[in-house]
């Protein structure tokens, strides 16, 4: 890999780091509502705008990288990723809480899947499955990070004052990287950033399909759906996997410990996600991997067995992880590169849906139950129609 590409990789991994501040607002959640005295619907009803506001961003964040340029779009999340730690710090109130997330939404979809997709997408052709792999484990990496310095500092101290520590101190070190490392290739760079064997990447993609003629495909909104399943149970699960294992008598460093088992899985799996994608096809890899998110949920039942809960934390953190890396190479397999930032941007849209729902389900299976084995089974259910509807999809005749 030439020099000015390994460069970029590196800048987009470091970048994504700041994704992992929302597993440190997630390893929070036991002190922030012992703190406050709200219950766990209150906290899950965060999800709901920020998702809301994830969303929206996600679907605008290609068109601000074409119109101001990815530098600038990645130093304005740092500033809003920043400004959500601020807020959270000074939590008082749920609609703080609320403000709180959206910020980190914002943040998160400057520096998220479909900026640095995009990216990595124009600066590499073969081998992109893997140079995408490694500039997206900056997401689990950071999480690792994050979770273990948030319930570290909040162990020993305020909460408050240990979300102002991971704020500053996590952007003062993601920003150099950000001003000098990730930018788009300039003309006359692409060529030279190949290796002999590699085939140049194209300025344009005349087989590619735009968003007005990629929605008129069932593939299109097969991909939405699916992203929907995934994101109901990954989010749902996530914001309460802290919560449920403290129910199961697990201390919060305990538990902190198993989140980040979580989050370390996906580091590898990331990795192998890419090298995987060099030999099968990107839906014959979403494929296997919704079949093992599937199988990890219907473990969690047993959590409270001995040896469950680790093998789970592994099956259910490299099947997320995995995602987030076969689901691009899975749209450009399917419409092309050359829209890829504007239709991943569009299919992000079902996050909203999917990730506002799955929190507050579980969040009120568990009020109302007293336990969280409804909510999972229904995850289960949707991990295993996603996987149905992959089985289902076909290229669109419209290449």
């Amino acid at each position: 890999m030439p020099a000015r590409a390994a460069l970029v990789v590196l800048g987009c991994l470091v970048c994504q780091l700041g994704a992992g501040f929302f597993y440190a607002t997630r390893a929070l959640s036991p002190d922030l509502i012992e703190d406050l005295g709200w219950t766990r619907a209150m906290w899950s009803s965060a999800m709901t705008p920020m998702l809301l506001v994830s969303s929206l961003s996600q679907a605008v964040v290609g068109a601000a990288c074409v119109r101001f340029g990815v530098r600038a779009v990645v130093l304005a999340s740092l500033a809003s990723l920043l400004a959500s730690f601020v807020v959270l710090s000074g939590t008082a109130e749920l609609w703080h809480l609320y403000l709180a997330v959206a910020l980190l939404a914002v943040g998160n979809a400057g520096i998220g899947d479909v900026v640095i997709g995009a990216v990595i997408t124009r600066w590499f052709d073969r081998g992109r499955s893997v140079a995408l792999g490694i500039a997206l484990v900056g997401s689990n990496l950071g999480g690792v990070i994050f979770v273990h310095a948030i319930a570290a500092l909040s162990a020993s101290g305020s909460w408050r004052g240990a979300a102002l520590v991971i704020g500053f101190g996590g952007v003062a070190v993601i920003l150099p990287f950000a001003i000098f490392a990730v930018r788009d290739p300039r003309p006359g760079e692409l060529a030279a950033a190949q290796t002999p064997n590699e085939t140049p990447v194209p300025s344009s993609d005349p087989t590619s399909l735009a968003l007005g003629d990629a929605v008129r495909t069932p593939a299109f909104w097969i991909l939405m759906y699916v992203l929907f399943c995934y994101a109901f149970s990954q989010l749902g699960m996530v914001d309460h996997l802290m919560l449920y294992w403290t129910d199961l008598g697990h201390s919060r460093t305990e538990a902190a410990g198993y989140l980040e088992l979580t989050l370390g899985a996906g580091i590898v799996s990331k990795l192998g996600a890419g090298a995987i994608a060099l030999r099968l096809t990107a839906r014959s890899a979403l494929v296997l991997n919704t079949l093992v998110l599937t199988a990890s949920v219907l473990l969690l039942p047993f959590a409270d067995r001995a040896g469950v809960l680790p093998v789970f934390a592994l099956m259910f953190g490299v099947a997320t992880a995995a995602r987030d890396v076969l689901f691009p190479l899975l749209i450009a397999q399917m419409f092309g590169t050359r829209y890829l930032a504007q239709l991943y941007g569009f299919i992000m849209l079902a996050f909203f849906p999917g990730g506002g729902l799955g929190p507050l389900a579980l969040a009120w299976v568990r009020d109302h139950f007293g336990s969280y084995e409804l909510g999972f089974a229904a995850c289960a259910a949707l991990d295993g129609a996603a996987l149905v509807a992959l089985l289902l999809l076909r290229q669109p005749r419209a290449r």
